[in-house]
């Protein structure tokens, strides 16, 4: 029994407990595990994006000349046409009685001319009265002619190689002068429309690259140059029209279809880093570098406690000046160097002044 109380005696106990008190306490360490890197040096293209939509070098809307019915439709949407085809045909009761009547007139008039003609050679009428119906039957012999050449506005034909749009009118159907009945698109080539700000119009010159992308997704369907650049800009807008032609061999891009263009002015070789190691808070953008205690004290101007071990990195929050990201990488404008350790891994769990966890012990 006295064996017993010997062991359960309370001052090695008490020992271990003051020596456990006097060991240093952790700094305050994340559990997750992080990796360091260094911003490398990449190219970025230098450009600016726009959305703009796609349109038709050859797009003709074909009108009714003359009120009339249709009567024949050859065309059909979708169909491919060419210069020429026909595609729909108006009667034309009464510009076919116009054109009888004309012809009538002209008929008389031309006899009276020639009656007073021969008249006037027989000294039977003046002069005077023989010019008089001779000048009417040159005015209704024109009026002939061009009633005639209007009833060749019944037969409506392409102008142009192209496909057949939505037909605005059915077989039957009454029009009248100028109503619009079809589309002729040809979207073989097609163009779009940038509206360059006053800043950037000065970078502007023919050829330069143009890219589409359907709005919202970095899948590139074409490519294209500058062809056309406004001489003045707009007045009210302070923007510089800009055009870029687009060839469409496959048809596979459409006329009127909304694109996201981006304009390439070049390239630019910059420092970088992923797009994972970036923390955004209240719309400003920050990055962790790993650095030594000692540089984390001085940025912090406090200091750590408890005091990180020997060969510890801590964590220390930098605000960085960023371009757009391209390609999984954001170009670093300001606040980071090439000799910077960036931290990247789950930032929402990192303060400044926290050891990094990298999976290495420290020494002792």
């Amino acid at each position: 029994m006295a064996r017993l109380r010997q062991l359960l005696h309370p001052v090695p106990l008490l020992s271990l407990l003051a020596l456990m008190a006097c060991k240093a306490p952790e700094p305050p360490r994340s559990r997750a595990q992080f990796n360091l890197l260094s911003p490398t040096r990449v190219s970025f293209q230098d450009q600016a994006t726009y959305q703009s939509t796609l349109e038709s070098i050859s797009n003709v809307a074909l009108a009714a000349e003359i009120d009339g019915r249709i009567i024949a439709m050859a065309m059909q949407e979708g169909q491919w046409v060419e210069p020429g085809d026909d595609l729909f045909t108006l009667d034309q009761v009464q510009q076919q009685a116009q054109v009888n009547a004309s012809a009538a007139e002209a008929r008389k008039d031309r006899v009276n001319a020639e009656r007073y003609i021969f008249l006037n050679d027989a000294g039977a009428v003046s002069t005077k009265d023989r010019d008089y119906y001779v000048t009417q039957a040159i005015e209704s012999a024109d009026k002939l002619r061009a009633d005639t050449a209007t009833l060749d506005y019944k037969h409506v034909v392409s102008p142009i190689a192209g496909e057949v749009g939505d037909i605005q009118h059915k077989l039957g159907s009454v029009v009248k002068e100028g109503e619009t009945i079809v589309n002729i698109v040809d979207n073989s080539k097609l163009w779009v429309r940038l509206d360059v700000p006053a800043e950037l119009a000065y970078r502007v010159k023919p050829g330069l690259r143009v890219q589409l992308r359907a709005p919202g997704s970095p899948e590139l369907i074409a490519e294209g140059a500058v062809n056309f650049i406004a001489p003045s800009l707009d007045h009210n807008s302070q923007t510089l029209l800009v055009k870029a032609g687009f060839e469409n061999p496959q048809g596979d891009l459409r006329d009127q279809q909304r694109v996201s263009a981006t304009l390439s002015f070049g390239a630019n070789t910059l420092l970088s880093v992923p797009v994972g190691a970036v923390l955004l808070q209240a719309g400003k953008t920050f990055v962790f570098t790993a650095v030594t205690p000692a540089q984390a004290e001085k940025a912090l101007d406090r200091a750590l406690k408890p005091k990180p071990q020997r060969g510890q990195l801590v964590a220390l929050q930098v605000p960085v000046t960023l371009g757009l990201p391209q390609n999984g990488r954001y170009p670093v404008f300001k606040g980071l160097e090439p000799s910077s350790k960036v931290v990247l891994g789950s930032l929402a769990q990192l303060r400044s002044g926290m050891v990094i966890n990298t999976g290495s012990k420290p020494k002792s």
